[in-house]
C-alpha cells in the first residue's frame, strides 16, 4: 500500500510541472473505500475548484436521475446562455439536442463548459435554481469551505473549495454512483463524427488509472483529483 501511494504522488507531481513539488499545493491521497487519509498538505486551505466543479454539477445529476426527475435517454436542448460559455466546449448552436447521458460524458471527459448549463437547465428550470442545489449538496455532505457560483468552474472569486471539500464530493460521486464509474476512466468518447477527448492524461500514462477529474484556471493552477487502482486496491489523490 506504501509503494502505491508513493507512485501515485510521485506520478501527479511530476504531471502537475507547473508547481514544483518544493512548493506543493494542498494535497490529499486517500482509499476512497474507507476514507482513511494516506498523504495530506494543507487540505483546508481555500482554493479556486476550477474544473473540479464538475464532480459536483455530475453528483446533482445522478441524483436527479436516480429520483427520476430526468432519464439517461432524454434529450436536453442548448440554450443561447449554454453557447455563450467560453471553452473548453462542445460547441452546440442553439436548439440542438444531446441525450443526458452524452452530456453526462461530454461534462465527465471533455469537461464542456456549454454542457453543464444544459444540464442545470434541464434539471432545474436555471443554472440559478441547480446551483443552489449544487451548494445545499455540498452542506449535506459537510463541505465546508464550499461555495459554488457556476455550474462549470468558470474563474469567479466566490468559487471556493479545499482539496479537503473535493476528496468529500470524489468519494461521494464514486461510493454512491458506481454504475457511471465508466465515465470517469473513459479517455474519449464521440458525438457524431467528433471525438472529445479527455484531458486527464494519467488515464493513458499511469497504470491502473480510472478517473476522475481535472480542472485548470489561472486562478487555481492546474487541480487533479486522481483515483488509480492496482491489485484489487483503490487510492485517490486531490491535489
Amino acid at each position: 500500500m506504501r509503494s502505491h501511494a508513493a507512485w501515485i504522488v510521485a506520478t501527479l507531481l511530476i504531471w502537475l510541472t507547473a508547481t514544483p513539488p518544493a512548493s506543493a499545493n494542498p494535497t490529499l491521497l486517500f482509499e476512497p473505500a474507507t476514507g482513511k487519509v494516506l498523504y495530506s498538505e494543507d487540505v483546508d486551505d481555500i482554493w479556486h475548484p476550477a474544473s473540479l466543479t464538475k464532480l459536483m454539477t455530475a453528483y446533482v445529476a445522478f441524483e436527479a436521475i436516480k429520483d427520476g426527475k430526468i432519464h439517461l435517454d432524454d434529450r436536453i436542448p442548448c440554450s443561447l446562455v449554454a453557447t455563450l460559455q467560453p471553452p473548453s466546449k462542445v460547441g452546440l448552436k442553439v436548439g440542438a439536442t444531446l441525450t443526458v447521458e452524452q452530456a453526462l460524458q461530454a461534462v465527465i471527459i471533455k469537461s464542456a463548459n456549454d454542457v453543464t448549463v444544459m444540464l442545470a437547465e434541464a434539471i432545474s428550470g436555471s443554472e440559478s435554481a441547480f446551483i443552489d442545489q449544487m451548494n445545499v449538496t455540498a452542506k449535506r455532505l459537510g463541505m465546508t469551505h464550499t461555495n459554488f457560483v457556476n455550474t462549470n468552474g468558470l474563474p469567479d472569486p466566490g468559487q471556493l473549495t479545499s482539496a479537503r471539500d473535493i476528496a468529500k464530493i470524489a468519494r461521494a460521486v464514486v461510493s454512491e454512483y458506481p454504475q457511471y464509474a465508466s465515465y470517469w476512466a473513459m479517455p474519449d468518447m464521440r458525438i457524431g463524427k467528433r471525438r472529445l477527448g479527455s484531458h486527464n492524461a494519467l488515464l493513458k500514462t499511469f497504470a491502473g488509472a480510472d478517473g476522475l477529474k481535472t480542472g485548470f484556471t489561472c486562478d487555481s493552477g492546474y487541480n487533479v483529483v486522481a483515483s488509480a487502482t492496482r491489485d484489487g486496491r483503490r487510492l485517490m489523490a486531490v491535489v
